[in-house]
């Protein structure tokens, strides 16, 4: 592609005409083969273009396809928090919810968050919060210890929210 491009380059100069024209091969002839291979590329452009301006019209703009926020929540005694977006998405849009829960420096534990299944709406997602120990140590003796349990004091999660293409 490079060697084709220096070609028309050349081909469009008239001082070089002669020089980069192979026989028997017009500047119109490879204007016509660059057409037919830019062609693939151009559609693609053109479809993503398409949705892209389907999607203005259904009212998401990049302010609210995707909304990335560090909240703090108090989760209830059963690890659960309810997020609510900041800008609500349209009635019927399910978007894609990620987190990320943040661990205190040198705790001997690791927040977990987690979105609950089926939970995200277009105005809201309900978020599980569960505490990790970082060393697990197994007793011989019988003992029954839960090893993951929720977290139920206040915890930073990094949220990102976004809605479907």
């Amino acid at each position: 592609m490079i060697r084709l491009i220096a070609f028309l380059a050349l081909a469009a100069s008239p001082a070089h005409a002669q020089l980069a024209s192979p026989p028997g091969v017009t500047l119109g002839q490879v204007q016509s083969l660059m057409d037919q291979s830019l062609a693939p590329v151009a559609a693609k452009a053109d479809s993503a273009a398409t949705k892209a301006d389907a999607a203005v019209a259904d009212g998401l703009t990049s302010a609210n396809r995707q909304q990335a926020l560090r909240i703090q929540v108090t989760p209830d005694v059963n690890g659960r928090a309810v997020f609510t977006y900041p800008m609500a998405y349209a009635v019927g849009v399910k978007p894609a919810v990620t987190t990320t829960a943040e661990t205190p420096n040198g705790a001997a534990y690791r927040n977990d968050a987690s979105v609950e299944e089926s939970s995200a709406t277009n105005t809201q997602v309900v978020i599980l919060i569960q505490r990790v120990p970082k060393t697990i140590v197994v007793s011989l003796l019988g003992s029954v210890t839960t090893l993951i349990a929720p977290v139920t004091t206040p915890v930073w999660i990094n949220v990102l929210v976004r809605a479907p293409v």
